[in-house]
């Protein structure tokens, strides 16, 4: 059987590299393992950790890192001990051949930061719920009011909600949280979100000094949509503060309450 020149170039071409490739892995295995770099994403957008809270938390849990060869480090249980904390969404860990070990950072961001009586959660855009630290600081949505959910946070847990259901009043905040955020319009406006005692949600804007108030989560899209189209086309004439509630709770109808003038009252 008869080989082209072509054929031959390519063969060798492919051996060599090869060798190259069980060389190099043969050096890797030998390297030491001189500095770990850590990096954590959208840190100006929030501040849950920071690449000293992400190093110690490594070092406590394995100690052969720096100064140890490279193939020694198990990534897995970096892997593992960095997913258990609350803040972190993602983490990728990878080795260079030129001995230094890489961690990039994903921190989870916050939609909503609900106040209870006695716990603070946060809900994220992935529908994850997670615990308020003591430090925490970032600009989202604050929830109030009468919240009646309640999660064990003891061991770093996690929770996702249904981000698709009405099974709990989580859920709910997760799904208007997210028509808000994912509107240029409403999440410019809306700041605050108070519970009710009936369970109802009413919304605090930036702008004016009124409320505003959509009943249950039942419709709440087109309750939302009701209110986008009042901002837009009525608000700029009649003014920001002529009404003190402004109610889209009943489907198709909106309810206004003029505020009352110092002379009235």
């Amino acid at each position: 059987m008869k080989y082209s020149k072509t054929k031959i170039l390519k063969a060798g071409a492919v051996l060599a590299l090869v060798v190259v490739v069980f060389m190099s892995l043969g050096k890797f295995h030998n390297t030491i393992c001189h500095d770990v770099q850590i990096h954590v994403e959208d840190s100006a957008e929030v501040n849950f950790i920071n690449a000293n809270i992400v190093r110690d938390m490594i070092h406590k849990k394995v100690v052969g890192i720096e100064g140890y060869k490279m193939d020694s480090i198990n990534t897995y249980v970096l892997d593992s001990t960095l997913r258990r904390c609350a803040y972190i969404r993602k983490a990728s860990i990878y080795k260079s051949i030129s001995g230094v070990l890489h961690i990039d950072i994903q921190q989870r961001k916050p939609m909503l930061m609900v106040l209870g009586d006695k716990q603070n959660f946060y809900i994220d855009n992935d529908a994850v719920v997670f615990p308020v630290g003591k430090d925490d600081a970032c600009k989202c949505i604050v929830v109030n009011g009468y919240v009646k959910d309640k999660y064990d946070f003891s061991d770093g847990n996690v929770y996702s909600v249904n981000a698709h259901g009405d099974d709990s009043q989580t859920s709910d905040l997760f799904k208007l949280a997210r028509l808000i955020m994912e509107d240029d319009f409403w999440r410019d406006q809306v700041e605050q979100i108070y519970i009710n005692q009936l369970g109802e949600y009413e919304l605090v804007p930036m702008v004016g000094s009124h409320l505003l108030a959509i009943g249950t989560i039942d419709n709440y899209d087109k309750k939302m949509y009701t209110l986008k189209q009042f901002y837009l086309k009525a608000m700029p004439k009649l003014g920001w503060n002529t009404y003190e509630r402004i109610s889209a709770k009943y489907n198709g109808q909106l309810v206004c309450t003029r505020r009352k003038n110092k002379a009235e009252l």
